[in-house]
């Protein structure tokens, strides 16, 4: 019998808000591009990858993990960082350079793809593309930017610090969904930025 996880009930089945979620008024502000793997059992990582999410966001670096402070999801040497979500797209699990390019064709304003009910969740791991947006290029070229820092980056969460209920569910749709995770310095690969595969292989 086919195991379903309770993470297929989520707040993603929720659509009485989804006329809500215009365009964020931070998307000029927008710096990173993450992308992320959805996995088959959602929230277990190590589960085969169904499908990637690009989702382009305002980040901003919060903490170094020192030795005393690395625990689950967060090493000795990480980045946290923190921000919002401005837009989102759903791919095939490995886009190629699609996830870098300029004519990506975004589906969600402010908040995760959801298709059938599911989206990606915490935690995911993927990659993260953090630099100046406007200079990504149709070929989806990461070297456009020289200062631009493409690296491992897993979320630890979505939707902080209110959900997708409540008070969320007001604040939310006006600047975007919640998003916290770690940035990884020293997982830096650059044939696999490209594809989600290599990173799923990694011990």
């Amino acid at each position: 019998m086919a195991m379903i996880s309770p993470r297929h009930c989520t707040s993603s089945q929720h659509q009485r808000n989804a006329a809500l979620w215009g365009p964020t008024p931070l998307q000029p502000f927008a710096n990173a591009r993450l992308l992320l793997a959805e996995n088959a059992i959602l929230g277990d990582t190590s589960s085969a990858v169904v499908a990637s999410h690009v989702l382009e966001c305002l980040l901003e670096r919060a903490n170094y993990i020192s030795a005393k402070e690395n625990g689950p999801g967060v090493d000795t040497g990480d980045f946290t960082y923190n921000g919002t979500l401005c837009r989102s797209a759903r791919l095939p699990p490995n886009p190629g350079a699609l996830w870098l390019s300029s004519d990506l064709v975004w589906q969600q304003h402010g908040r995760r793809v959801a298709s059938g009910g599911i989206t990606v969740v915490a935690p995911c791991e993927g990659w993260i593309w953090l630099g100046n947006l406007s200079l990504l290029n149709p070929a989806g070229d990461a070297d456009v930017d020289p200062y631009a820092q493409d690296t491992e980056f897993s979320v630890l969460e979505f939707g902080a610090n209110y959900g997708s209920g409540g008070i969320g569910a007001l604040v939310q749709p006006l600047i975007g969904e919640r998003v916290f995770g770690t940035l990884k310095p020293n997982r830096t690969n650059g044939a696999a930025l490209n594809s989600l595969g290599p990173l799923m292989q990694s011990p």
